[in-house]
């Protein structure tokens, strides 16, 4: 496996989460921050998957994401 940071090498194939470079097919984009992530990464919230838990509880609770305050988990 090769992890590779998207913003540093400009590969648009690179889970944001986990670093890892995945087939097209295997990537989503988060429907409230716009990041990539993995299918082992998406984190499922009622019927939508999102890149983690902030951006999960941002839709379903409101409120702006606070990426410091949730943990991933």
């Amino acid at each position: 496996m090769v992890l590779y940071d998207a913003e540093e090498t400009g590969v648009q194939n690179v889970c944001s989460r986990c670093g890892r470079e995945c087939e097209p097919v295997e990537l989503s984009i988060c429907p409230i921050c716009g990041r990539r992530y993995c299918t082992f990464c998406g984190y499922r919230v009622g019927s939508r998957t999102y890149c983690g838990r902030p951006c999960g509880d941002s839709f379903f609770f409101g409120g702006d994401v606070d990426e410091d305050g949730l943990a991933e988990d």
